[in-house]
């Protein structure tokens, strides 16, 4: 009977300590979670809210997102546009600088911290910065192509605005994904790297059939976790470009915002059925991904 009350203090314990994270999981996010998949079947503006009962309209606003809304539609294409490129791109230049920083080089700590401080810094200050940069009168890369003879270059149009946000959000987000390169890179290891050099192997081959192998499980996470969080970019867009001019730069998640806050007769309703919408292309394009290319990741300690 002892051991048995002793197992229940400790499971009790255990749900104590634990608690403050179950709560905070049901109230902010499972309960917001239901209730906007409830309003996605409703007719609710915001200022509805609380004062009558939402009008029930059935699968009404999927249909809408998907078969009448041309600018939702064109938003799904920029957020996967913005993602493909943004990810892969950035995972690239992250781990060239990463294996730049692998090697012994004078002052690697300094350059380190270098192309970290981006991250830490406000994503406000981040876009106010580049704004300055890409102004059509004050910009510092216009000023710089001009003194080569060329004519300037309008970095915020309607052609060019995507590229200047990627640009922008590469050099803001660097940072983390170089260091977790950086610590996978040096889990790589030594032995099998000399073992190559032994039998004749170049630097392309070491990366290619040593290096890249055994950091492909970082690869994987970083790449799932930057779509991920690309599908819902909002920030960088809205703060720069406001989603513009027109709708080029407008991503899924600025869609939902504009409608939720929108004074039609169906704004929260139709934000939370694009909000449910946007969650099922995330999660079958994850689930998709791991089954592609997880097969192809190894593990330390297990199977490849």
């Amino acid at each position: 009977m002892k051991r048995l009350s002793r197992k229940k203090r400790k499971l009790v314990q255990f749900y104590l300590f634990i608690s403050p994270w179950i709560i905070g999981f049901l109230f902010f996010t499972v309960v917001p979670m239901l209730t906007s998949l409830y309003y996605s079947f409703t007719k609710i503006t915001i200022l509805g809210l609380g004062r009558r009962k939402p009008e029930f309209i059935g699968i009404d606003n999927f249909v809408r997102a998907l078969t009448d809304d041309e600018v939702f539609m064109q938003s799904i294409g920029n957020t996967f546009f913005y993602s493909i490129v943004r990810v892969l791109l950035g995972l690239f230049v992250a781990l060239l600088i990463a294996l730049l920083l692998d090697r012994k080089i004078l002052g690697k700590k300094v350059f380190r911290t270098l192309v970290y401080i981006p991250a830490i810094v406000p994503i406000v200050a981040n876009a106010f910065l580049w704004k300055q940069l890409f102004s059509q009168d004050f910009s510092l890369f216009n000023y710089f192509i001009v003194n080569l003879g060329m004519a300037p270059v309008e970095w915020l149009n309607y052609d060019n605005a995507m590229w200047s946000v990627i640009l922008m959000s590469i050099w803001s987000g660097i940072g983390p994904s170089m260091l977790i390169l950086l610590a996978a890179l040096q889990g790589v290891p030594k032995d099998l790297v000399e073992a190559s050099e032994i039998d004749g192997a170049n630097a392309l081959h070491k990366f290619r059939y040593i290096v890249v192998p055994m950091i492909s499980s970082t690869l994987l996470y970083l790449v799932v976790t930057g779509f991920i969080g690309t599908l819902q970019a909002f920030a960088e867009m809205d703060l720069l470009t406001a989603g513009g001019p027109g709708t080029s730069t407008t991503t899924m998640a600025m869609n939902v915002i504009q409608n939720a806050f929108s004074s039609d007769g169906s704004g929260m309703g139709y934000a939370s059925a694009q909000a449910w919408i946007i969650f099922v292309i995330i999660l079958i394009f994850t689930i998709i991904f791991f089954k592609i290319i997880s097969k192809h990741v190894y593990y330390a300690g297990g199977d490849e």
